[in-house]
């Protein structure tokens, strides 16, 4: 299998891109890698981790988006982005299983809609998120970015799309639900109510009705459906509610020597909440209705988080998830 990594996206690129996808071809050896970037400085830091050379081919590209660009200056003149070149690359060999990037979302996003395309059918690709949950388990929220003003057909799709992805990653029976003001089938707005019916009817999903804001991170769902605008409002309050509730423990913790003292008592626990939260942030996140593997990892992510979305990525890609999203879409009533 052969997979493509744009080694020059997120805060630690290219080096713990680079040490994460040598870790990953020295425990699997059927692995090989397309490295896209700046081709002198990758091939530096593969000789200083060891790597079978043979195993790894470098694209070179010299231009590198960032996150503090439109996402929409990706398709203007930006053809030597490690973005742009590692899509078309994608699209056009035949060789090349997925690609991999923790670069620019909105930019990856545009870019492989229109670089990579869409799958035939798919009115939108849509952007998928994943935290954990109060049992132990992770939950999948889609769409939080992609399409703001989502018709019900959408969130349909989306939830064919969040089940063909559990089934895949191992899920026999996902729980799919949608995001509302309320638990009962007639609160919400015109969307929801367009929706519900719909998703209800659905017989391929195994739908469990609405699911309000506050019992997601309960596990009472395996994937969560809903616009762009209620996702992205929901992720982005949730993380940073997740800051502040850190930040005030890190300051309740280094008030005194006894604080100090009691955070190394509770060392143990909170290395499992951390653990947790690592988990959620290293598993991958595709963009789901692309004709080919495109994934997203987080911006953050080390070389450890890389490994991990390399072998959630091979596993995806041996349970053909993108042939399986074809026919659920194909099939549709």
């Amino acid at each position: 299998m052969k997979l493509m990594l744009d080694c020059y996206g997120g805060d630690f690129a290219p080096t713990e891109i680079v040490k994460g996808c040598v870790a990953a071809s020295k425990e699997e050896q059927s692995l090989s890698f397309v490295m896209v970037g700046k081709q002198e400085e990758i091939l530096s830091l593969l000789k200083q981790e060891n790597a079978d050379l043979d195993r790894f081919e470098l694209l070179d590209a010299r231009d590198v988006f960032s996150n503090n660009e439109a996402p929409s200056l990706i398709l203007r003149g930006r053809d030597d982005t490690t973005l742009v070149k590692g899509l078309v690359s994608l699209r056009k060999r035949d060789d090349i299983d997925a690609f991999i990037t923790a670069g620019s979302t909105g930019a990856t996003l545009a870019a492989s809609m229109f670089k990579v395309g869409r799958i035939d059918g798919v009115y939108r690709p849509c952007l998928m998120a994943t935290l954990p949950t109060r049992n132990n388990k992770l939950v999948r929220v889609l769409d939080i970015g992609a399409n703001m003003d989502a018709k019900s057909e959408y969130l349909v799709q989306y939830a064919l799309m969040a089940n063909e992805f559990l089934k895949a990653s191992g899920m026999e029976n996902p729980r799919i639900a949608l995001l509302n003001v309320g638990q009962e089938e007639e609160k919400g707005n015109a969307l929801t109510h367009e929706v519900y019916p719909l998703l209800k009817a659905e017989k391929r999903i195994n739908f469990v009705g609405n699911i309000e804001a506050d019992h997601v991170l309960k596990g009472e769902a395996d994937a969560v459906i809903c616009d762009a605008f209620a996702g992205n409002v929901f992720i982005k309050s949730l993380e940073e509610t997740a800051y502040f509730v850190s930040d005030a423990f890190k300051e309740a913790f280094h008030k005194n020597i006894f604080t100090k003292i009691g955070a190394l008592l509770q060392m143990k626990h909170l290395k499992k909440v951390k653990k947790l939260f690592s988990y959620a942030n290293q598993a991958c996140s595709p963009f789901l209705g692309i004709k080919k593997m495109v994934v997203k990892m987080h911006g953050k992510s080390k070389a450890d988080n890389v490994k991990a979305v390399i072998f959630e990525t091979k596993n995806l890609v041996e349970n053909h998830l993108i042939e399986h999203i074809q026919n659920a879409i194909q099939t549709e009533d």
